[in-house]
């Protein structure tokens, strides 16, 4: 007997659905309906993506979260129906990249036939969804060509991070290569030799080395010296992927906040390294004025990353 806890999934359906709520709350709501296995929970977010009419940060999380709900077929076809309308439609950059990010999760083959029309049709596609167009279609591909790895002697289920990524890592175990942090280092910043999938490969083997080595070398996208050869997409992912290191990301603490401070960098890049702050540090004073921030993206990030400092303080 399956047990659907619909009185959870209707408590958090109560907050991320009510406009008037914090935006920290509604996005802490979002990702517990994440956790849930039921097909109740991907409705409540595809109807709070309806309810929303102001902030780009809520529909760009809702469209993340859907990408890692693949439990069923179910919830793959209904998801897939969603995200293929929010690409088809009238959003913002951030939420569109999101978007076909997502269905590059689904790897369904009718995702490449999508992509395929849609960059067609869309000759003035911001360099944001250009890239993760292109990323999307060539995990695909990947996923295609190796079957989901196994070709290439990688287990996607035994990896250090189960979520799902826009790109694989390469097999450090199998080819001593790609072990080599200085190697993956010079893969992740030459944007002329190397194709962004494969800089996004190696990113995600940096993060699967996991020492504090590793997690220099994936900041380095985020320096000065390296602006104009690492673009706001491969930055926020960056930005992401530091969150996750849980035990080593101190070291990254310094080059996001100078993320955050940058008056060049883009929203997106921002919005991530804030969140990336908020699991960090427990001083609000470093990150608290940019909740004055003029782009609703980066303010609101800053007010989730604040609420983030909070609850951990709290534990």
């Amino acid at each position: 007997m399956i047990i659907v806890d619909h009185e959870n999934i209707a408590k958090y359906d109560q907050v991320i659905c009510d406009v008037e709520a914090p935006i920290a709350q509604r996005v802490d709501s979002l990702f517990c309906l994440r956790s849930f296995k039921e097909l109740e929970a991907v409705n409540v977010l595809i109807k709070a993506f309806h309810i929303e009419q102001h902030s780009d940060l809520l529909k760009h999380e809702i469209c993340y979260c859907l990408g890692q709900m693949d439990n069923s077929p179910e919830h793959i076809a209904l998801i897939q129906s969603f995200l293929e309308k929010v690409v088809d439609g009238d959003y913002e950059p951030i939420v569109v990249h999101e978007a076909v990010e997502a269905l590059g999760n689904m790897a369904e083959e009718n995702t490449l036939t999508l992509l395929n029309k849609y960059e067609g049709q869309n000759t003035d596609l911001s360099v944001m969804v250009k890239e993760t167009c292109e990323l999307a279609k060539d995990l695909i591909k990947w996923n295609q060509e190796t079957n989901f790895g196994e070709s290439e002697g990688i287990d996607l289920k035994k990896l250090k991070f189960r979520t799902n990524d826009p790109a694989p890592p390469f097999n450090h175990a199998k080819e001593p290569k790609y072990a080599d942090v200085k190697f993956l280092t010079e893969i992740l910043l030459d944007d002329k030799a190397y194709s962004l999938f494969d800089r996004y490969r190696a990113m995600f083997t940096l993060r699967e080395i996991y020492t504090e080595e590793a997690c220099v070398a994936i900041c380095q996208s985020l320096t000065k010296e390296n602006f104009e050869t690492c673009s706001a997409l491969l930055k926020h992912e960056v930005a992401f992927v530091l969150a996750q290191m849980e035990t080593v990301f101190h070291v990254a603490v310094p080059y996001l906040l100078d993320a955050c401070q940058n008056p060049d960098e883009q929203a997106i890049v921002k919005h991530e390294a804030l969140v990336a702050v908020g699991e960090m540090i427990d001083d609000n004073d470093r990150i608290e004025h940019l909740l004055k921030h003029e782009d609703p993206i980066v303010s609101e990030s800053c007010a989730v990353a604040l609420n983030n400092i909070k609850n951990r303080l709290a534990e």
